[in-house]
């Protein structure tokens, strides 16, 4: 794995250096990938310290033509996940390619699992606007005009109708024959999929970026932004500051007047389909708007039994729309609720009836019954249940309708 970028004869090591820290907000942390094959060099770095890794692009790695390595002291010690490699790729290579090394602050992690001492590095997130300014100021939204100047106008066309996500196969086979006029671009491998999935990130995305600075009158904020002195430059993002400011609280006002007509209604007896169809919301928009009134009121809160009694009653009530005749589709309707939760409902309603008539699914509302019993955190019981997430959830419904069963009468 220790594979670098720098060959003879592409370009120098850089001799300045961007610390994306200084530059970037982060929005969260997340783990680097493939610490695991790099446990020696990660052993060398002091636990729970914050250290500097280089962004290190890989166009010759064989498993990958658009991995990002993190180096620490010329250590490989990580990758970012190939997600974020495939954006972050192109942007560095460009600072490099212009004399920049481009750095990241990271925190080194340690922990003890049964084969011993294990190393990691967790890395921030970075804001999407930092990383999007860094792109261009590095020239790749001037390096995808030139490409898009090289196609006709039939296939910018192609591409503008499927926005960067599905690109007309003429267009990308037209940018492929290209890729030598337009280095600054990496494209995937033949292991990656056909040529519309090995497109460059930006190019699709300065595609749909394009769309959205015409649809709002963009182009002519960025001309302003680069035209006015910087005090201007200020002032103008203070006033949509405050434009969006007031937009958000008419917003709210609105809001909190939707909620309170939900309650209203709620207490003049109205049940949550007939609200969201009174309010043109859809059954969880009525829902959520009920749960803001209720906290706006002071209203405590449903307790989990309250949910579980309701949800028996919804249950049982899809069953008996399903005797008298009504199809799926018509119970929907009658309840207010989706297609798929009527599903749901009438699985759980024949379930609640008969439980024994399903030996596989009360098996597991009883083994959850146990792990309940042992002081076990939710996540944890779901985890140890050992099956898909969806599954876990409704044997912890199940179990509580169990238990439910068997708690005496107060």
């Amino acid at each position: 794995m220790g594979i670098h970028t720098r060959r003879p004869g592409e370009y120098a090591r850089p001799a300045g250096r961007i610390l994306l820290d200084d530059h970037f907000e982060a929005s969260g942390e997340f783990y680097a990938s493939g610490a695991y094959y790099h446990q020696q060099s990660l052993s060398g770095l002091p636990a729970q310290q914050r250290v500097e890794c280089e962004l290190v692009p890989e166009p010759h790695n064989p498993w990958d033509a658009r991995a990002v390595a993190l180096d620490v002291d010329g250590e490989r010690v990580a990758y970012l996940p190939a997600t974020s490699a495939k954006m972050w790729h192109d942007v560095v290579r460009a600072w490099n390619a212009a004399g920049f090394a481009v750095y990241t602050g990271a925190e080194t992690n340690r922990w003890t699992t049964g084969g011993g001492d294990r190393f990691g590095l967790t890395l921030p997130k970075w804001d999407w606007r930092s990383l999007l300014d860094l792109a261009e100021a590095a020239g790749l939204r001037a390096g995808w005009e030139a490409a898009m100047a090289d196609l006709t106008d039939e296939q910018r066309l192609a591409l503008r109708e499927g926005r960067g996500y599905d690109p007309d196969e003429s267009a990308v086979k037209a940018l492929w024959r290209r890729r030598s006029a337009h280095p600054l671009f990496s494209w995937g491998a033949k292991r990656d999929g056909d040529l519309t999935e090995r497109m460059p990130f930006w190019y699709g995305y300065f595609v749909r970026e394009r769309i959205r600075e015409e649809s709002e009158e963009r182009r002519e904020r960025l001309w302003f932004a680069r035209s006015v002195k910087s005090e201007l430059l200020r002032a103008f993002k203070a006033e949509i500051g405050r434009r969006r400011a007031r937009d958000r609280e008419r917003s709210l006002v609105q809001r909190a007047d939707q909620d309170e007509r939900a309650l209203r209604l709620q207490r003049e007896g109205r049940r949550v389909a007939e609200i969201a169809a009174e309010l043109g919301l859809t059954h969880k928009q009525a829902e959520n708007a009920l749960t803001r009134a209720r906290r706006a009121a002071g209203v405590v809160s449903r307790r989990p039994e309250d949910l579980q009694n309701e949800r028996r009653r919804q249950a049982a009530e899809a069953v008996a729309l399903k005797r008298s005749g009504m199809a799926r589709a018509q119970i929907a309707r009658a309840m207010g609720r989706s297609a798929d939760t009527v599903d749901e409902l009438l699985k759980d309603g024949f379930f609640y009836e008969a439980p024994e008539d399903q030996p596989e699914r009360l098996d597991l509302a009883r083994r959850c019954v146990g792990l309940r019993g042992t002081g076990l955190a939710k996540e944890d019981v779901l985890d140890r249940l050992g099956v898909s997430r969806s599954q876990a959830l409704r044997a912890f419904r199940d179990a509580s309708f169990l238990e439910a069963d068997v708690r005496p009468a107060r």
